[in-house]
C-alpha cells in the first residue's frame, strides 16, 4: 500500500517514479461529466500488497464533472498513516471513463511545481458487483508509444525516467478514447469496495 500511497501522491517512495503525467486534462474536449456511482467512500487494497494494508477513498462530488478525492493509508505498527487530496476531474471518452487527477496536498504539505502544473490520468472500472478498480499509466508502455509517434510527449532517460504526454487536448481525447490509449493501463493500481 505504501507503493500507492508514493505513486498517487507523486513521492516517489517505492515506485522509484512520478505516475505518467498530462499537459491537459483527458477529456477537455469532450466534456467532462459527473457519474455518482463514484461519489462515497472506497476501501480497498492493492492487488499486490502482501501485508493487507488498508486504504481509503472519499469521493467527493462538484460542479460540471469536478471531484475532490482524499487518499488515505490507515497507520500500521511499523508505519504511520498516510494522506493526500486531489483535485479530479471526470469524463467517458468512448467506452473508457476516467479521472484526471491533479495533486492538491500531500501530507499536509500543498503540493508545487509539476504536481500543481500537470495531472495524472486514472482508467476507472466498475464490475458486476460494484466493485471499483482503479489504473495508472504503465510508464514503460507509455515510452514506447511515445517513441513510436502513437501520442506526442516527453520521456526523460532512464529507468525511472518520467514520462509527460504534451499532445494538444483533443488527440489527447481522440487517443485516449481508443483502444490504443485503454493499452497504456496495464494492471490494477487498487480494487476498493463501497464502505455501507
Amino acid at each position: 500500500m505504501k507503493r500507492v500511497i508514493g505513486i498517487l501522491a507523486a513521492a516517489v517512495a517505492l515506485a522509484g517514479c512520478l505516475p505518467v503525467t498530462t499537459k491537459s486534462p483527458v477529456g477537455s474536449t469532450a466534456g467532462f461529466k459527473s457519474d455518482a456511482a463514484l461519489y462515497g467512500m472506497w476501501e480497498g487494497e492493492a492487488p499486490d500488497s502482501h501485508d493487507h494494508e488498508v486504504a481509503y477513498i472519499a469521493i467527493l462530488s462538484g460542479d460540471d464533472g469536478d471531484a475532490t478525492a482524499v487518499f488515505v493509508s490507515m497507520p500500521v505498527p511499523v508505519k504511520s498513516g498516510d494522506w493526500a487530496s486531489y483535485a479530479v476531474k471526470i469524463a467517458a471518452l468512448g467506452p473508457y471513463h476516467y479521472l484526471d487527477a491533479r495533486t492538491l496536498i500531500t501530507d499536509g504539505k500543498p503540493a508545487e511545481g509539476s504536481e500543481v502544473q500537470n495531472s495524472f490520468p486514472i482508467l476507472y472500472q466498475f464490475d458486476k458487483a460494484g466493485t471499483l478498480t482503479l489504473y495508472l499509466i504503465d510508464e514503460d508502455v507509455a515510452k514506447a508509444a511515445v517513441q513510436a509517434g502513437k501520442i506526442a510527449g516527453q520521456a526523460q532517460s532512464g529507468n525511472f525516467g518520467d514520462v509527460t504526454l504534451t499532445a494538444a487536448p483533443a488527440d489527447l481525447d481522440a487517443f485516449f478514447s481508443s483502444p490504443s490509449g485503454r493499452a497504456l493501463f496495464t494492471k490494477p493500481l487498487i480494487v476498493m469496495h463501497r464502505v455501507k
